[in-house]
């Protein structure tokens, strides 16, 4: 039976394979299909759809958008069918994410540099071989520089929220989101729900125009599958399903941890045809 998995990342945000190591990994993973969801860029699509192309494999360009409902952060998976993507506001949007997270890192820099943390915007970019620039690449960049022991220790003592060099960012709505991916001609799904307490805000989501729940994914339990899958079915909605693998990482889940029914991608399809 034809599987694929619709949550992926790569360099382009924070995982570690590079596009074309993913369609290597899906390939001996026996996967038909894979959806490369980066963190608020799409800037590893055309490498993916080459690599894909090459293999023989059916690529999904995606994006995990970061949003906020009131003070939750929220992520919304948007899923493409065609290019449209590429000339959308969306792209602007994305643009802009990206100029946000950029600032950020260099607030992060500063924070740290009044802690005493001698790190520089430099040893940060270098540990991004695509250009992105965000937590992880600050976390990496400490460890390199010896100034932590493990990437878990940064966080733990600088980067999460309530830490000294915390920096808050700028998130567009749920709604706009879900309005760039639509014009866009894509799919909007709100990514893994168990590990995001929205479920009061799903039907209001579902108003704005949001098609589907990621029901699959590799932290939620077997309750909340069944949860996820049941609300589905009350409101009307596409289940969806992927692993959320950022590469081989400690701890990390494995693509092709979650195995969504080739089904379920024609569902997705044909909600946009």
């Amino acid at each position: 039976m034809k599987v694929a998995d619709l949550h992926l990342h790569t360099r382009y945000s924070d995982g570690t394979y590079t596009p074309a190591e993913l369609v290597r990994e899906a390939q001996a993973r026996g996967l038909a299909a894979i959806a490369l969801t980066d963190h608020d860029t799409m800037a590893g699509i055309p490498e993916l759809q080459q690599a894909a192309t090459a293999a023989g494999l059916a690529a999904i360009a995606g994006v995990e958008i970061t949003t906020q409902a009131d003070q939750q952060e929220v992520h919304l998976l948007g899923y493409f069918f065609d290019d449209r993507w590429r000339e959308s506001t969306l792209a602007a949007a994305l643009t802009h994410a990206t100029r946000v997270r950029e600032e950020r890192v260099r607030q992060f820099i500063v924070k740290l540099n009044q802690l005493g943390v001698p790190l520089t915007l430099a040893d940060v970019t270098a540990c991004s071989e695509c250009g992105t620039l965000g937590r992880p690449h600050i976390a990496q960049a400490l460890v390199r520089r010896q100034l932590v022991q493990s990437v878990d220790e940064a966080f733990d003592r600088f980067l999460k929220r309530g830490k000294p060099a915390f920096v808050e960012r700028y998130r567009m709505t749920v709604a706009e989101a879900i309005g760039h991916v639509r014009r866009a001609g894509g799919v909007a799904v709100l990514a893994h729900p168990g590990l995001s307490r929205v479920d009061a805000r799903i039907r209001e989501m579902k108003d704005q125009g949001l098609a589907g729940l990621e029901v699959w994914h590799s932290q939620h339990t077997p309750a909340q599958v069944t949860h996820y899958l049941a609300m589905t079915g009350e409101l009307g909605l596409l289940a969806t399903g992927g692993s959320d693998c950022h590469g081989p990482i400690r701890n990390g889940p494995l693509l092709g941890t979650v195995r969504l029914p080739w089904e379920r991608v024609e569902a997705l399809r044909n909600w946009v045809n």
